[in-house]
This record gives C-alpha cells, sequence and structure tokens, in this order.
C-alpha cells in the first residue's frame, strides 16, 4: 500500500483528493496534516465522508514513514520537506499548493500533465507541480500541434469556467505558463498567448475554444491528434461539438475538431476544473509515480437524471453527483 500524507489538508483541493483517495485500493491514509483542526473529522469540513472511514485531521507529519505526500498550502513544514527531500529517498512530492514552488529555489519538480510529461514521471521522477486547470486543457488542446512544429502565430484562448472561479484568475501567469510549455515543445514557436476568461452556467466544467490557422485538412489534422493520444486514457478526439455533461465528475478531456473555413481550425477541449488541474490530475501523477495503471481510483461517471426521455439531453435537466 501507498502510505500518503496531506499538508493543508482542510482545504477544498484536499477534500477533491480525499473523495477520490478515500477508496483508492492502493492508498493508506496516513497523515491529514491540518494543525488548526487537529482531533476533528474530516466530515466535520468535506462533504461525501459520513458513512466512510473515521479519519481525522493530525497536527503531525513524518515524511518517514509516508511514500507521498500532497501539497495544498505555503506553510514552512511544506517549504522545509520540499528544501529536504534528499533526507527520504523514497518519498515523492505532489504540489498543489497556491504558490506551486515558484518562490521556493527549487527546480526539480516535473510538470505534472501525463499528455505531456509522461514517460519523465514515470522514469524516477520524485516531486511534480500540477498545473492551472486552464493550463492543463489549453496544453493538452495544442499539444499535438506543437509537437508536430505546426504552432506559427499568435494564440487567444477563450476559457469558460465556474463564475466564481472567473474571479481568482491570474491571466498573466497561466499565459506564461503555457507558452513556457509550448516553447518546451516546440522551440520554434515565437507567438504569444493570451487568455481571455468568461464565467460559464456550470459548477465544475471548464471549456476552452481557440483557433489556429493551418493549411492541414481536417483529416490530416485528426490523424495528428489520434496519433498522439491514442495511448491515453483519458483525452479523446470528437468532431462533434462538446457538451459539459460528457466530462463533469470524470477525469476526461474531451476535445472537438472543426475547420470553420480552408485555413481555420477550430478547436474546443472541455474538462471538469475540479479534476483536470486539480485533483485528477494529482491522483493519476500518484499512480505514475508509482507504476499503477493510470485509471485506478479515476474510473469516475457523472450520474444523470434527465427529466424528459426520449428527448435531446440538455444540461439544465442534469444533477451529478
Amino acid at each position: 500500500m501507498i502510505k500518503v500524507g496531506l499538508i493543508g489538508a482542510e482545504t477544498p483541493d484536499a477534500g477533491e483528493i480525499l473523495r477520490i483517495l478515500i477508496n483508492h485500493p492502493e492508498v493508506d491514509l496516513i497523515s491529514l496534516y491540518a494543525p488548526s483542526l487537529s482531533g476533528h473529522k474530516i466530515a466535520s469540513v468535506h462533504s461525501g465522508f459520513i458513512g466512510e472511514q473515521a479519519l481525522t485531521f493530525t497536527d503531525k507529519i513524518d515524511p518517514a514513514v509516508l511514500d507521498a505526500i500532497f501539497i495544498f498550502d505555503d506553510s514552512d513544514i511544506s517549504k522545509k520537506i520540499i528544501a529536504h527531500i534528499g533526507n527520504w529517498d523514497t518519498l515523492r512530492l505532489i504540489n498543489l499548493s497556491p504558490s506551486r514552488g515558484k518562490d521556493w529555489g527549487v527546480a526539480d519538480f516535473v510538470y505534472g500533465l501525463s499528455e505531456i510529461n509522461r514517460k519523465v514521471l514515470v522514469r524516477g521522477a520524485r516531486m511534480a507541480v500540477i498545473p492551472n486547470a486552464i493550463a492543463a486543457v489549453s496544453l493538452i488542446a495544442l499539444y499535438p500541434l506543437a509537437s508536430h512544429l505546426l504552432l506559427s502565430s499568435d494564440i487567444l484562448i477563450d476559457a469558460n469556467l465556474p463564475a466564481d472561479d472567473v474571479r481568482g484568475v491570474d491571466k498573466p501567469l497561466i499565459e506564461e505558463e503555457i507558452d513556457r510549455q509550448l516553447k518546451n515543445v516546440q522551440n520554434s514557436f515565437n507567438g504569444n498567448v493570451r487568455v481571455a476568461c468568461h464565467p460559464f452556467d456550470s459548477a465544475r466544467a471548464l471549456k476552452i475554444k481557440l483557433e489556429i490557422e493551418t493549411p492541414l485538412s481536417l483529416d490530416e489534422i485528426s490523424r495528428i491528434y489520434d496519433s498522439v493520444y491514442d495511448d491515453h486514457n483519458f483525452t479523446y478526439i470528437i468532431m462533434d461539438s462538446v457538451k459539459e455533461a460528457e466530462v463533469e465528475g470524470t477525469q476526461k478531456c474531451v476535445i472537438s475538431l472543426n475547420k470553420t473555413d480552408k485555413g481555420t481550425l477550430s478547436i474546443e477541449a472541455v474538462a471538469d476544473c475540479r479534476l483536470r488541474g486539480g485533483a485528477g490530475d494529482a491522483v493519476h501523477v500518484l499512480n505514475l509515480f508509482f507504476a499503477l495503471h493510470e485509471k485506478i481510483g479515476l474510473s469516475l461517471k457523472p450520474s444523470i437524471y434527465e427529466k424528459s426521455l426520449g428527448e435531446p439531453r440538455q444540461s439544465q435537466y442534469s444533477w451529478f453527483a
């Protein structure tokens, strides 16, 4: 069993992780570090745990007895463990903190997006930083083009996300993150990345829209995307419009490709922004770190009730677990 600890276990992102890990068959939750709540049951803070394991928060965490730690805050203990990871030969760190370690002087974090860095994450990496949700979904949508050296101009990304999330978006930081990762893949890309954020009538879905100029046919582009993602377990390519109901409550990212005119490729990508670029990607990285099948603990599925049987699905008639 993988012995796991959480630092900042009281945060909403930690709650998302705990709801996955509580039933992960290879994980043993050892230490839920939240000093201000020490001794309190996790059900007192996070929903969904009535009737589950009687886990409690603690004010102690010992890296020597853990195999992996998820980091959700920028506390001194988080910084200390990152700075001294060499003291624990087999410990893995997965960083979801607000700063994502930018100011900690540590350059050993792998960018924790499996669609780009799966091999690196499997082959001995010990620390991963989980990307922002907008950056994660945008990069999944653009990576096949970058890997085939097909990005040649500025990129404008329209990000539609839950209204409460729009206010907290740091656009310059996300633009820098996307730009840096794209140029790591395609050194010749010299365009600018711009992100525009819009409120979306969804509690969990993130929808990315963008257009790219390319002379390639839709069939050629489709073959490129299929060749890149044919062995990935959570990314899917379609030619129809993307419905948020297809991804809410799952780890899936669904990409829709269309050519609006002879030279313009239109891309839409939809994912659950609480999982992609968040809890789901973090557990995915955990699975890769420990050579588990990628889907273990992540075979999630939305339950849906539809009022009108026999009629097209309408998202306003849906409730998701």
